[in-house]
């Protein structure tokens, strides 16, 4: 091709991994012409919490993937357990769709296979073609212009999507690189796979080991027997683990015995990977002829499992949304196009807040207290192992809000106080500074409305984006839970 060419198409997509692909099948099922073009080339790798609960798993069987993703030979995990100190939460999974268990695949295989999907559904994926910029007309996104290996081109579309990550080029692009609302997060991310040391033995569940101010997730994984380790610490330590990983993997084990106990002898471990870049936020995500998907339009902490399955159920959505606009016989009304867009983003917001704020909560570092001990103990009785309660979080049955409720934090609070040796006055301090932010992130919610910037007590201060020349090269192959720009090789 030579550097003037243009090709036309009716929907262009910046990066083909979750919410990317996610949009390119609905719209090329209802034979639209539909390309999807990625700096990188697959597989290929990515940081990630890998995670997806049933809830996730049926986008894999919506469009498509799923069938492929099984053929990989994972581990299917229908429980989730919580241990901290002597609490411990056995839960099974609420089904979606038929679906009651959790994947935790390897993404340089599963975005291999949700690439095929696209490409099966009819779009046309470009591999290891670096998007240059948005090219506009008559102050409307018009297409991107391109950079292959046989020069540079145009491709001129009705509509351009960023599902190009973290660090989005078209974000940048567009003017909507710089949050509308965010939070600094105080915690870092460490993820390595190992052999499971119980092999076939291993439990059927996604386990969370809480000790020490960390939260530590096992995660079966695929093949069977090879499971996933992520340590959600302090960000502060994040330094440490890139001058000493050995040392400070021993040091997490040695502080959760639980853990130690679990993973402790695992061997055939893979190379470590981290980062302490994990800024939550929102842009703004549609404009006249663009629309931001995944996590170029928000990320929250990873904490909440939710990153993957948010990218595909909402890309899903927006394939399904702009397809009446693009296939309208009377052509295309731009107005009818734009307010579609404004609508999807209204439900991505709407559908997310409550996890966005629980996760800014999570994420701060810290041993666990007293009284949100008690407040876990309260799962502990309703459990009953296959009634799902906080499991439903992570499942996004109900807001969380209403599964950690009011009702299980009353209860908390009296045990809490009534406890052998409790320390009131501070458990009461503890409350005086958690009812705000109960209080705030309802008010987001239920009253604040769309786009709204009016800050919230679960959000903290000093956190950055970057700017959009920032890194040193742009990564249009990002990931829709892109952690891997910020993120440095360990020793």
């Amino acid at each position: 091709m030579t550097s003037t060419s243009i090709e036309k198409a009716d929907v262009v997509i910046v990066g083909s991994r979750c919410a990317g692909t996610a949009a390119a099948v609905p719209l090329a099922r209802a034979g639209l012409k539909v390309i999807v073009v990625d700096k990188g080339g697959f597989p290929s790798d990515t940081l990630s919490t890998h995670v997806l609960v049933p809830n996730g798993v049926q986008e894999l069987q919506f469009m498509g993937a799923l069938d492929g993703i099984l053929a990989l030979g994972p581990s299917k995990s229908r429980y989730l357990t919580v241990r901290d100190g002597d609490v411990e939460i056995i839960e099974r999974f609420r089904p979606f769709s038929g679906i009651d268990y959790a994947l935790c695949i390897p993404r340089d295989q599963q975005d291999a296979v949700l690439v095929q999907a696209a490409r099966d559904a009819g779009a046309e994926i470009r591999e290891r073609t670096k998007v240059e910029q948005v090219v506009w007309r008559d102050g409307r996104a018009a297409g991107v212009r391109c950079r292959a290996r046989d020069g540079e081109y145009e491709i001129h579309a009705e509509l351009v999507i960023g599902a190009d990550g973290r660090r989005s080029r078209v974000a940048g692009e567009v003017g909507a690189w710089t949050p509308y609302r965010a939070s600094k997060n105080g915690r870092g991310f460490v993820f390595r796979y190992v052999d499971d040391p119980l092999g076939a033995d291993a439990p059927d569940a996604l386990e969370i080991f809480r000790a020490d101010g960390e939260q530590v997730l096992v995660l079966p994984s695929c093949p069977a027997g090879r499971t996933l380790v992520v340590n959600m610490t302090d960000a502060a330590a994040i330094p440490a683990y890139r001058s000493d990983f050995h040392a400070q993997w021993q040091g997490m084990l040695d502080r959760n015995p639980a853990l130690k106990a679990r993973v402790g002898d695992a061997t055939n471990a893979g190379k470590p990977r981290m980062t302490d870049d994990l800024t939550a936020y929102y842009r703004r995500s549609c404009g006249p002829g663009w629309v931001l998907a995944g996590d170029a339009g928000h990320f929250k902490d990873p904490t909440t499992g939710n990153g993957m399955r948010d990218a595909l159920k909402f890309g899903r959505l927006l394939g399904e949304a702009v397809v009446p606009c693009l296939h309208d016989p009377a052509g295309l009304d731009t107005d009818r196009l734009d307010a579609a867009l404004r609508k999807w983003e209204a439900a991505r917001d709407a559908d997310t807040i409550s996890t966005y704020h629980w996760g800014n909560r999570e994420s701060r570092p810290g041993a666990t207290s007293p009284l949100v001990r008690e407040v876990l103990r309260t799962f502990v009785d309703s459990s009953g192992g296959d009634r799902p309660n906080l499991s439903d979080t992570f499942n996004r049955a109900r807001p969380v809000e209403n599964v950690i409720s009011p009702k299980r934090l009353v209860i908390g609070l009296v045990r809490s106080l009534r406890a052998p040796g409790a320390d009131r006055k501070a458990i009461l301090k503890e409350v005086w500074g958690e009812l705000p932010m109960e209080f705030s992130l309802r008010r987001h919610r239920l009253l604040d409305g769309f786009r709204s910037t009016r800050p919230t007590s679960t959000e903290r201060a000093g956190w950055s984006v970057g700017s959009p020349h920032s890194a040193p090269s742009y990564r249009a192959a990002a990931d829709d839970e892109d952690l891997a720009a910020a993120a440095e090789p360990a020793a």
